[in-house]
């Protein structure tokens, strides 16, 4: 049988933990839009020429935090109504404007590394701070600050060092720009710093990877940032592989821009399709998305899933033997490509036959949490068998567990991480007994995500103090 749940001390805040019970996941959804394509945009269009209307924006903490700190940058912008479906940007040419205040940006990872390099650009004498809470104060940015440097940015640590806040002192000539080097074994997110901000170098940017004969860091959100920038008709060229060049033009911003569905965040229905042996289609991600994300069906097809995807959509069913249906995938899973979404591959081998080996996801150690050490620590709690590995983790499948003494409930810490929360909201559809804390989390990249569970019938209840409030009532 199955080892019980480790026990567990009642969460700090009832009101905002939940009970997943296990359940057959089965509907379609429209996920939120891509957070990292909405936030590439939204500095995109802040940075050209003319108006933009985007579309399909990702509503959530991190575009809001953005769009805070482009506002106190000058940047002009203006929803279409009180639903806000619909963000007209006025470009600012390349103009951004002295902030009179700290430009704080929560836990905001993406949005931290783009703004380091772009408060470079303003042409104005003065001091910019940009800063985060206090998980983002111990999330690494030296190697984007020393690149940096090297152009001829002045730029000082106000407390940790290599971490921000960072301070940027601008003597009012805006950025050298020139020939630059990067790690090629850090994050995307500073090089995808770099070329967003490239087009109003004073001197055309020549980005190089140091390193990348042995491999570049997560390169499809690279991409990503190379597509986007094709598209806002900026040239991007790459002579030899992860040498990069940026021409230093102006350019125009699109009239209309969509943002497609995040394959991040799709990657959570449908995983709860495949453990829960049901049928899921997210409507607004499919094989046409430029995110590298939306590759997981793939893996989830190994798993033994039914999966077939259209342009724009996605579609994956669940064995229906939840016995021994579900297979873990030989050999090691190198997870490079989508290192955010191991998390939810590790859900669902959790209860799958055969031990999972994830690889090559080193840097989530140092995204929103600890994120290979919390998920050992919260699959234990639910009675997992698994285990750190040097770059990634490794989990001993029990499908059993489906059928687990629930008694003691396994209380859920997702350390305020997003993934993590709804990474086990799919294993809590499996097994009985699974508590998440700090629901509210999930606000981060998914705001709708509980809202979506429930809606494909996936059971999701109060939990502890706020239950029994809810039934006095």
């Amino acid at each position: 049988p199955p080892p019980p749940a480790m026990p567990s001390q009642s969460p700090n805040h009832d009101e905002e933990t939940v009970l997943v019970k296990p359940s057959v996941a089965s509907g379609s959804v429209d996920v939120p839009g891509s957070k990292s394509i909405s936030n590439r945009v939204l500095l995109l269009a802040a940075l050209g020429q003319g108006k933009c209307e985007i579309s399909g924006l990702l509503h959530s903490d991190d575009t809001e935090v953005m769009l805070i700190a482009l506002r106190k940058m000058g940047v002009e912008y203006t929803w279409d109504s009180p639903k806000k479906q619909v963000l007209t940007i006025t470009g600012s040419a390349g103009k951004l404007k002295l902030p009179d205040s700290d430009l704080y940006m929560k836990n905001a990872g993406t949005a931290t590394r783009f703004l380091t390099t772009a408060v470079n650009l303003i042409e104005e004498k003065g001091k910019v701070v940009v800063t985060g809470n206090e998980r983002m104060k111990v999330r690494p940015i030296a190697d984007l600050v020393d690149a940096l440097e090297t152009t001829g940015c002045s730029m000082t640590y106000k407390e940790g060092k290599g971490c921000p806040p960072v301070e940027s002192s601008l003597t009012g000539g805006g950025w050298k720009g020139g020939k630059i080097t990067l790690a090629a074994n850090v994050s995307s997110q500073y090089v995808s710093s770099i070329l967003i901000s490239a087009p109003y170098a004073k001197e055309t940017v020549e980005l190089t990877l140091d390193g990348r004969d042995e491999g570049v860091c997560s390169r499809p959100y690279i991409d990503i940032t190379i597509d986007l920038l094709t598209k806002f008709g900026i040239e991007v060229k790459e002579p030899t592989p992860n040498i990069f060049k940026v021409t230093n033009k102006p350019f125009q911003n699109p009239n209309k821009w969509l943002v497609e569905g995040d394959a991040s965040s799709a990657s959570y229905p449908l995983a709860l399709a495949a453990i829960t042996g049901g049928t899921v289609t997210v409507t607004n991600c499919g094989a046409g998305s430029i995110q590298g994300d939306s590759d997981f069906c793939k893996l989830l097809g190994k798993m033994g899933c039914k999966v077939s995807q259209t342009e724009t959509t996605t579609t994956v069913t669940g064995p229906q033997d939840l016995k021994d249906g579900l297979k873990a995938i030989e050999g090691e899973v190198d997870m490079d490509s989508m290192t955010d979404l191991f998390m939810t591959l590790a859900a669902v081998a959790a209860v799958s036959v055969g031990t999972t080996k994830i690889v090559n996801i080193a840097n989530q150690r140092v995204k929103e949490c600890n994120r290979i050490e919390a998920m050992v620590s919260e699959l234990t709690k639910c009675g997992v068998t698994c285990k750190e590995l040097p770059t990634g983790i490794e989990v001993t499948g029990d499908p059993s567990l489906r059928s687990r003494d629930a008694k003691d409930l396994a209380y859920i810490d997702p350390r305020d991480d997003h993934r993590l929360a709804m990474s086990f909201a799919v294993l809590g559809a499996a097994i009985p007994g699974v508590a998440i804390q700090e629901k509210s989390c999930v606000n981060k990249t998914y705001p709708i995500f509980w809202d979506h569970a429930q809606k494909m019938n996936v059971g999701v209840e109060a939990c502890g103090a706020a239950a029994e409030k809810k039934q006095k009532v």
